[in-house]
């Protein structure tokens, strides 16, 4: 009686071991990186290369063309504009305030002061600087961040703007406008910060420089 497996006493031959699966390749994490070497035997299984050019890294979007600085008188135009604005409107209630104030008084040569003062007067006349203050904030900066220009500038073509041409935003704005007011204080602060575009091409004031803004022609 045949059989396909070994006859009596003999020993089953051992089956032979599958062949060992050659290692898999080490490519490149990042481009201009060399294979590493496998384990075995130092080998080195090189990346595939793939034929033409390589592919172009991504480029930044281009920066808008530089349009022409607001000159320097054009932007002394702009700001007496922006200061007769809030000036106009609130001129009236400031000095009415004083006149109330000190209408009724009389003056005591003895003590140098002023006797029988009407408060009220001097509210009126801090209600009108507090006024002051918020149109020029509004006009010089809420506007000129939201818009790009205050009243002042708007009337002579001079806008305010990012490298990119873009505005600020009314934040950046209202920021700018604090450096400008802080530096307006004084009249050294005022001096330096309406001079300085003279020694610039861009024609930036100190509180442009502080924000990065520009100004140009519209």
């Amino acid at each position: 009686m045949s059989s396909d497996g070994p006859a009596w006493g003999e020993r089953p031959e051992p089956d032979e071991p599958p062949p060992a699966a050659a290692p898999a390749p080490r490519y490149p994490t990042y481009p201009g990186q060399a294979p590493e070497a496998t384990a075995r035997g130092g080998q080195q299984h090189a990346a595939p290369v793939p034929s033409g050019p390589s592919p172009a890294l991504p480029i930044a979007p281009p920066v808008a063309p530089v349009a022409e600085p607001a000159g320097w008188w054009i932007r002394v135009a702009a700001a007496f504009v922006d200061f007769l604005v809030p000036f106009a409107l609130t001129c009236v209630p400031f000095v009415a305030g004083f006149v109330v104030a000190f209408s009724g008084s009389r003056y005591d040569e003895a003590t140098d002061t002023f006797t029988d003062v009407e408060p009220g007067g001097f509210v009126i006349t801090g209600l009108a600087v507090v006024a002051f203050l918020a149109l020029d904030a509004w006009n010089r900066g809420l506007r000129v961040g939201y818009r790009g220009e205050s009243l002042g500038k708007q009337l002579v073509g001079v806008r305010i703007v990012r490298r990119d041409g873009t505005v600020t935003g009314a934040l950046e704005g209202f920021f700018r406008w604090m450096i400008s007011l802080f530096l307006q204080w004084t009249f050294v602060g005022l001096l330096v910060d309406l001079l300085w575009p003279l020694g610039n091409d861009a024609k930036q004031t100190i509180h442009d420089l502080a924000v990065g803004t520009f100004p140009i022609r519209t």
